[in-house]
């Protein structure tokens, strides 16, 4: 796990673009309560799709990938938080 959040870090530091994947990866490092309504709302895809791309049972579109990272990009990492 740290060797995957040292290379999400190195893409960051370097003001590389992330790709879906990558900003999966990043925003699930920082999910909190809720989340999946909120990306809902904001990108116009039903609750049931975000939760099933977030499960990883679907693939993830690009609007939806931005979204999951605005809202986690300023969070701890869930292992820093409550460690």
């Amino acid at each position: 796990m740290d060797k995957i959040s040292n290379q999400l870090n190195s893409y960051i530091m370097s003001n590389r673009k992330l790709n879906r994947t990558a900003k999966l990866a990043f925003y699930t490092a920082r999910k909190r309560q809720g989340d999946a309504t909120r990306i809902s709302e904001n990108t116009g895809y039903s609750l049931s799709h975000v939760v099933n791309v977030m499960a990883g049972r679907r693939t993830v579109p690009q609007p939806m990938a931005n979204e999951m990272y605005n809202i986690s990009r300023r969070r701890m990492k869930n292992n820093e938080l409550f460690a």
